[in-house]
């Protein structure tokens, strides 16, 4: 089951609560490239897609290699 908008909202509002956007890039990026990149799960996937996007939206940065999970 793929997180809905406002959960996602909900959960990238508190991992920037308690980490710097690069921090929260770094956790991303690893989290996408060690255990979703190459799942068949497609709601993992959608959900982690959804997270990184919501990131890059609240705080407004583009960051290097996102294009790598559009």
């Amino acid at each position: 089951m793929v997180a809905t908008k406002n959960e996602i909202e909900d959960v990238t509002r508190i991992i920037l609560q308690w980490l710097p956007e690069t921090y929260a890039y770094d956790m991303m990026s690893e989290i996408w490239d060690s255990c979703v990149k190459h799942s068949e799960n497609e709601s993992l996937r959608l959900t982690v897609q959804g997270l990184i996007t919501e990131i890059q939206r609240q705080d407004g940065i583009k960051w290097a290699g996102i294009e790598d999970i559009k």
